[in-house]
């Protein structure tokens, strides 16, 4: 592996053709021979390694180059999703051993009362896996993710109308069982694709880290921080190759610093101060830096205005937050995170989507603000 002031770089193109392998120990360039290339797409099969083939423009070697990425990728989220999967079945688990007993998962309160028929199913499906007299901690470890998500659908609100807070202490003020949802819903589907070898090519992998990196930290900033110190996924996306050997170029190289950052309780008095031509982007931020919202200077006129009306023209900006201007927007998919190392072809395809309008460029070490760009702007 190629080393550049002392971090592994992707595939590097060879002189007489190969890639250098970076995928194992092995720091010997793998030659590509005609009869080795033919006898690994049929290993691979073809219909699979046609997503590569195609983009790589038809070159065998760089959807080579791309499908070991691709591998690398899903190996440095292995820990992540790990962790996250071990932090959200001990955080459920707690929960109903407290409502329910040690012994839920043979409660008829919790079998015949709580779960539906599917979840039912996939209930007795670990317990009989697992043994009949198994202990209450082999289900645990036998039930797939699926399960465990699936709790935070809204079939299961009264399960956490009152436990939520318990199970993740640090949800904020007025955020409840939705939250959880709208973070386990996607990694799970991730999960599934890593865990059946699916390409991940083209996912917004930075905010898949995100999102697992945030469901940690509900339950716990400790193991957050542990996990996000071993992780290795912000060192692999960045080894993402092209095919002249090289890295493409980043998102970093596009996003505008200029933003206006505030935070939740924020007045709208103190935000209309910041506001000018230079700064069209706002970001809400915790205390961490992180972002947990995006919106524009339009969206922001437009609650004014709207509040305006609602009072017959007067509209006194210090009785209103930057927490009813979110909440007004109903900014749900109109903005995203991506690590600012990421691809830049990546990150034009996530402004590309309907109703994105910010793209929020972080530091994927820490998770803070480098940057954003909005889809108007077309500075990509």
């Amino acid at each position: 592996m190629s080393k550049a002031r002392g971090k592994p770089v992707g595939p590097v193109r060879l002189l007489g053709g190969g890639y250098l392998r970076n995928m194992a120990e092995s720091q010997v360039p793998f030659p590509y021979l005609p009869a080795q290339l033919q006898a690994i797409r049929a290993s691979i099969s073809e219909p699979r390694f046609a997503t590569y083939l195609a983009k790589g423009g038809n070159h065998e070697e760089y959807a080579m180059a791309l499908y070991l990425y691709n591998a690398r990728v899903a190996k440095a989220f292995l820990y992540p999703l790990n962790v996250a999967e071990v932090t959200l079945r001990n955080a459920v688990d707690r929960i109903l051993v407290g409502k329910f007993g040690p012994g839920w998962h043979q409660e008829v309160a919790f079998r015949d009362q709580t779960l539906t028929l599917n979840g039912l199913a996939t209930l007795d499906k670990a317990i009989q896996r697992a043994g009949v007299n198994a202990a209450r901690d082999q289900i645990v470890a036998t039930l797939t993710f699926d399960f465990w998500s699936n709790l935070f659908r809204p079939e299961y609100g009264a399960l956490w109308r009152t436990t939520v807070n318990v199970a993740f202490p640090h949800l904020n003020h007025g955020q409840t069982r939705q939250e959880i949802q709208n973070l386990v819903k996607p990694i799970n589907v991730f999960r599934n694709r890593v865990a059946h070898h699916e390409p991940v090519l083209d996912l917004n992998v930075t905010d898949i880290y995100a999102k697992i990196v945030r469901l940690i930290e509900l339950r716990c900033g400790e193991t957050a921080t542990w996990m996000k110190h071993h992780s290795t996924v912000s060192t692999v996306v960045r080894s993402r190759p092209r095919r002249d050997g090289t890295n493409a170029n980043t998102l970093s190289a596009k996003l505008d610093p200029a933003f206006v950052s505030v935070k939740r309780e924020t007045g709208l008095n103190e935000l209309a101060e910041l506001l000018d031509e230079r700064h069209q982007a706002i970001i809400c931020l915790d205390d961490g830096g992180r972002p947990t919202a995006a919106l524009t200077v339009v969206d922001a006129i437009h609650f004014i205005s709207e509040c305006a009306k609602s009072v017959g023209g007067l509209v006194d900006l210090k009785d209103h937050t930057v927490a009813d201007l979110i909440k007004a927007a109903n900014l749900t998919d109109r903005w995203t995170q991506m690590d600012d190392a990421t691809p830049l072809a990546l990150a034009v395809k996530e402004l590309q989507k309907p109703r994105i309008q910010i793209l929020v460029g972080i530091e994927a070490a820490s998770g803070k603000v480098t940057g954003a760009i909005l889809r108007a702007h077309r500075r990509y």
